[in-house]
């Protein structure tokens, strides 16, 4: 899917379509990718994916954490040193009154030695650890060693989401291809029916004059006269309802085209030539069908989530280092750097990992189980399709031998009526045939081209919608 939109970006850009409302498929395809809000919300959604796989990569690498603070304390931190104060005044005194008495110091030497360690003896014998006031910046490095397998497991599924967003757009893409040829091919339909009403109220007005003449000539009797008038209302009718659902298609058409304004396709019906084997579009389907794609992927993403929940039991090992950057008043006696490797492990959480375990288990097996659900859906969906297509193809040549039957039907009533052999009911009739062999025509080349693309959608394989058609054989309106 991505191929086909990405070929019709890189086309001109088609400024010409805008003057004179005419469109192609293709020109179709290309402003549909340019317009859809659909598809830049899918868009968005892989980008989103994208940069969260991008940040899930950063669990490898070590983190640099910048951290600061500052705390008043109820007072300072401090040593008190009072009872050795005591103790050292005690002994210098005896010392001293030792020495005097022993004669070895003389009282003025006393005196003196006394008043020299009295300011020592004085002081207020504390030391402050750590003053109250104190703040600080440091770096905090932190490095995983080992955690369980946590990190694979994150980088795995981040991977898959971005795989899970892009597939789920792809079905958008793919969904909006085939709403866009029912739009498309559904107003040339739409146009057609209209065109063939018009021919059958032009038809039913010439048979009223001719009823007309034919009454005054004494041919006919004046009811058909009436009866003409009774058909060609409900030929007008008709009309008038065509016009009306031709208008709804064009509306349809716009906006799923984005356009704003009426467009007219010019892309005509095609008759597929010939399609591949069924076996080809169910081998397709089971490696492009977007939605299959998105099972499996959700398969393999509760898969990681086992492993995940497997990997909380494991502890976690983590290298770290820390260092100061600037300190306010913090004690000389607290390193300002150190380095270390911490490991953390929940003895027990009440089992709650455990159970936490068993339930992506279980959960594992259940998605198992929807992929395969899925394509055995998938591929039921692929045989439905394909035999439409191949039921559309035998209706066609149907309706072209009813087209056939309902022209040599017409012509004969024309000249029955002529010549007064036919009634003017039978004419009619017939020439109403004649008009819903037509409109049944138009109808089943289209149900063809719709059950292409459905066939397609499913398949995965929407983007060669352009090649089918441009292949096909061309239907003369």
């Amino acid at each position: 899917m991505k191929r086909l939109f990405s070929l019709l970006l890189v086309l001109p850009l088609w400024g010409g379509v805008v003057a004179q409302n005419d469109i192609t498929l293709r020109e179709a395809l290309e402003a549909l990718a340019q317009n859809n809000h659909a598809i830049k919300s899918g868009e968005y959604g892989v980008d989103v994916a994208f940069e969260q796989m991008r940040a899930t990569r950063g669990l490898r690498l070590f983190n640099i954490d910048l951290i600061g603070g500052f705390t008043l304390l109820q007072k300072d931190v401090d040593i008190e040193f009072g009872g050795a104060k005591g103790v050292v005044t005690e002994s210098l005194e005896g010392l001293i009154n030792t020495g005097v008495t022993n004669g070895i110091l003389s009282n003025d030497v006393a005196k003196f030695l006394r008043q020299s360690l009295s300011p020592l003896t004085q002081l207020d014998w504390r030391y402050t650890l750590q003053k109250r006031a104190v703040g600080g910046i440091g770096a905090l490095v932190t490095l995983p060693i080992y955690a369980g397998g946590r990190i694979n497991s994150a980088n795995r599924m981040a991977k898959l989401n971005v795989e899970m967003a892009t597939s789920a757009l792809e079905g958008v893409e793919n969904d909006l291809i085939t709403q866009l040829v029912e739009c498309y091919y559904g107003l040339i339909l739409a146009n057609e029916v209209v065109a063939i009403r018009e021919d059958v109220v032009r038809a039913v007005k010439h048979h009223l004059a001719d009823a007309v003449a034919m009454e005054e000539e004494g041919v006919v009797a004046h009811s058909a006269v009436l009866y003409m008038q009774y058909r060609l209302s409900e030929a007008e009718r008709d009309l008038a309802d065509a016009v009306s659902r031709a208008k709804v298609a064009e509306s349809a058409l716009s906006t799923v085209v984005g356009m704003g304004q009426s467009l007219n396709p010019i892309s005509p019906l095609f008759i597929c030539g010939a399609i591949n084997t069924l076996d080809y579009y169910v081998d397709m389907a089971n490696q492009l069908n977007p939605l299959l794609n998105e099972a499996r992927l959700a398969s393999r993403l509760s898969e990681e989530e086992k492993n995940m929940a497997q990997a909380d039991l494991l502890p976690e090992v983590v290298a770290y280092g820390a260092g100061s950057i600037y300190n306010y008043q913090l004690s000389d006696m607290v390193p300002r750097w150190s380095v270390g490797v911490g490991v953390n492990f929940t003895l027990f959480d009440g089992l709650g990992k455990e159970r936490r375990y068993m339930a992506a288990k279980h959960e594992m097996k259940q998605m198992a189980e929807v992929v395969m659900s899925a394509e055995q859906e998938v591929r039921l969906l692929v045989e439905r399709e394909y035999y439409s297509v191949i039921s559309s193809m035998q209706g066609i040549v149907a309706s072209e031998r009813s087209i056939a039957f309902a022209e040599s039907l017409y012509t004969t009533a024309k000249d029955g009526f002529s010549e007064g052999v036919v009634s003017s009911s039978e004419l009619i009739d017939a020439c109403v045939e004649l008009a819903s062999s037509r409109v049944e025509y138009i109808d089943s080349v289209y149900q063809h081209c719709l059950s292409l693309a459905r066939l397609l959608e499913v398949s995965g394989l929407s983007s060669d919608y352009l090649n089918y058609a441009n292949s096909g054989q061309v239907v003369e309106m």
